[in-house]
């Protein structure tokens, strides 16, 4: 660092790091950007890797209030490294989504956060949605390529990759501090699942909370949610949060399938209604952290997928999804900490399917029940330390077990038992990393993990970036990296007899993907802020399912391996008044390798916008998003026309006394549109919902 130090600052910074320490925040990240508070005052430059400070005469104020320069220099991201740094130092493209965000743009749940997310889009096949990044959704997978962490707990399950992205995930989004959307592989720290993106929710801690919170809400279809949270620093140190919210509703009452035209005249009615409660609670003390979430949700699907029967209520889901977290975390000194972690994670499910095993002709109906529930325990260990000012060693090692893989298929009458396997599966892995500060504005990021499973066999992945700021502003970054997806549970392990029509493939394979891209961000001011990408990503082993033509059985294969390459870029604002906003567009080309085709359910072109509009003296802020997408093919190789959203909400803060109100609407011009689906539905395409409406009402105490 450039100049001497004087005055009372470095005392000062320590003092501060001690804080985070009670806090709960890691004391060094906040000891740096004290001193370089203290620098920036003095006129010292504060530019440089291990500079990454917030200028003392902003670091009080909300962060909707500084500029797009100052935002860069605050915003830090923990799941691109496993530990704090600022974006510019991260050795990928991370969008940041804030709990200010989350208000002004009512979001529900991360489907909505992530349609507003550029590169991302979310398909749904009426009952879970699935994220896709940069042209690659697949219809008919479970999401298994983008990994879900609750700060920095994995969430998907071992059973079906499933990411819970909707009402099934375990979280109210009103206990979001923020998200981390971190693009392009990250299987060298994170494993499994870590292929095209890794999104970390970062949760609202005691301090955030800070007394209790009541909300309630009413929106479309007569459906109704409620929420209670409280959250409180004890004088002993101790901070707790704890949470419980329940929605009810009836979904669409009369959904028209032509596909159906012979049964009701293809409508079915009253068939889409949804039930769940959510239990979140967590508890810290210095480096100790306990935490724990439980949600339970039961829905019906009006789309009778799996050749069931069209319009019975007796088709449903139940997915209950729980986890239990500790964590201790000890900084030996400035420059060296370690954490352990342990982990317990449940998921069960339960899907009831109508079937009238006689069809075409009528008969009687027979219920089918799909059982699978898993039980995990997992621990983890890392080692942090920096070297020499210059390099920073991340080091770790993970273990998990899946005590519990069960899968049952059995008819209820006549009785009659398809399938009842219970097995399980342990997974060992040991990672590093190495960032090393060449020269102040010169960054190289190189890691590797090795992960070792007991169905296949060992994978290892690694990644490597080089990050360079030729000018304070200005950052490059040239980026690699390799990632997998193991086969689940459900693609390597579910097998029936010939009735049920399922075999096992014991050569089936992890898939793999081989990125690279090129990343650039410019603040072109004090208000505006540039990034763009540049990707090209090989993805080798693609599974699918293939038809076994001797005896009609299916199984699952690495069938495909396609090629997504193009470009995308954002232009963000920040203005003084509090005017905020974003424009981007995402160009990906995605095509089977094999065929020359492009992917079924992968759009072209893809803009995202939004705006941010405070008005009477910020208490009242309206927030509007435009969200478009390219047409897209269908399995069956037929078009689906593109088309254009819109989302308005109006936030009024504290009216009265702690009371905020506000209203959205989605889909606000009632656009037709809808998404592809897999081969396991008559239809092709599923239409998704018009225009709908929240009405939501918080007091705080």
């Amino acid at each position: 660092m450039n100049g001497t130090q004087t005055g009372t600052c470095p005392a000062s910074a320590e003092r501060v790091g001690t804080w985070g320490r009670v806090e709960g925040i890691r004391p060094r990240l906040l000891r740096s950007v004290a001193l370089g508070a203290c620098l920036l005052v003095a006129g010292f430059p504060t530019t440089g890797w291990a500079q990454g400070t917030t200028p003392s005469n902003q670091s009080q104020e909300p962060l909707k209030k500084l500029s797009i320069e100052d935002l860069a220099k605050v915003e830090v991201v923990y799941g691109a490294s496993k530990h704090e740094q600022r974006l510019a130092e991260a050795p990928s493209s991370v969008t940041i989504v804030t709990r200010e965000d989350i208000k002004q743009y009512g979001y529900r749940t991360l489907v909505d956060l992530l349609k507003g997310v550029r590169g991302f889009y979310v398909a749904s096949d009426g009952a879970y949605p699935f994220a896709g990044l940069r042209g690659i959704n697949r219809p008919g997978d479970f999401g298994g390529r983008v990994l879900v962490t609750v700060d920095g707990h994995r969430l998907n399950d071992p059973l079906y990759d499933s990411t819970f992205l909707g009402t099934e995930f375990a979280l109210d989004v009103e206990l979001i501090e923020r998200v981390e959307v971190i693009r392009g592989p990250g299987s060298s720290l994170f494993g499994n699942n870590a292929f095209f993106a890794v999104i970390n929710v970062v949760t609202r801690r005691a301090t955030d909370v800070a007394g209790g919170e009541v909300s309630g809400a009413t929106a479309s279809y007569n459906a109704y949610s409620g929420r209670f949270t409280y959250g409180q620093r004890l004088a002993n140190g101790v901070g707790v949060v704890f949470s419980g919210s329940a929605m009810a509703g009836e979904g669409r009452t009369r959904v028209q399938y032509p596909e159906f035209s012979a049964i009701n005249n293809g409508v079915a009615e009253n068939l889409e209604g949804l039930n769940n409660e959510t239990i979140f609670s967590s508890v810290t003390r210095g480096g100790i952290a306990i935490q724990g979430a439980l949600v339970n949700r039961h829905t019906g699907v009006s789309s009778a997928p799996y050749r069931t029967v069209f319009n019975d209520p007796r088709f449903k889901y139940v997915d209950e999804r729980g986890y239990l977290t500790f964590d201790f975390t000890r900084e030996l000194n400035a420059d060296m900490s370690w954490r352990v972690g342990l982990s317990y994670d449940h998921y069960r499910f339960e899907g009831s399917y109508p079937y009238n095993y006689s069809a075409p002709e009528p008969g009687t109906v027979t219920i089918n029940r799909d059982r699978a529930r898993s039980e995990s325990v997992g621990g983890e260990f890392q080692f942090n330390q920096m070297l020499r000012k210059r390099h920073r060693l991340t080091i770790g090692s993970e273990l998990r077990t899946d005590l519990r893989l069960d899968f049952s298929n059995a008819d209820d009458n006549p009785a009659f038992t398809y399938l009842n396997a219970d097995r399980s599966a342990t997974m060992v892995a040991a990672f590093a990393q190495d960032e090393y500060a060449v020269r102040p504005n010169l960054l190289v990021n190189a890691g590797v993990r090795y992960d070792h499973f007991d169905t296949f066999g060992g994978t290892t992945n690694p990644r490597a970036g080089v990050i360079y700021t030729p000018a304070p502003g200005t950052t490059a970054k040239l980026l690699y990296g390799q990632a997998f997806r193991a086969p689940n549970a459900y693609e390597s392990r579910y097998q029936g007899d010939t009735v049920a029509g399922y075999k096992t493939n014991p050569d089936l394979r992890p898939e793999h993907v081989y990125s690279t891209e090129l990343v650039y961000e410019q603040e072109l001011s004090r208000d505006l802020r540039l990034a763009s990408s540049f990707f090209f990503s090989d993805i080798r082993g693609l599974i699918g399912i293939r038809m076994d033509q001797a005896d009609g059985s299916i199984n699952f294969d690495n069938l495909t391996r396609a090629e997504s390459r193009g470009f995308e870029t954002e232009l963000q604002a920040q203005w003084a008044n509090g005017y905020r906003g974003r424009l981007g567009y995402t160009n990906a080309r995605t095509v089977d390798e094999g065929t020359g085709l492009v992917l079924s359910n992968s759009p072209r072109h893809m803009v995202k916008g939004d705006l941010a509009v405070p008005f009477w003296q910020e208490r009242l802020v309206a927030g509007l998003e435009v969200q478009g997408m390219s047409s897209r093919k269908t399995v069956e190789e037929n078009g689906i026309g593109g088309f254009w959203l819109a989302n308005l909400t109006i936030v009024a803060r504290n009216i009265g006394r702690h009371l905020d109100v506000s209203a959205s609407v989605y889909n606000l011009f009632d656009r037709k549109y809808g998404d592809p689906l897999s081969s396991d539905y008559r239809q092709e395409v599923l239409p998704q919902p018009g225009r709908t409406f929240r009405v939501k009402v918080t007091h705080t105490f």
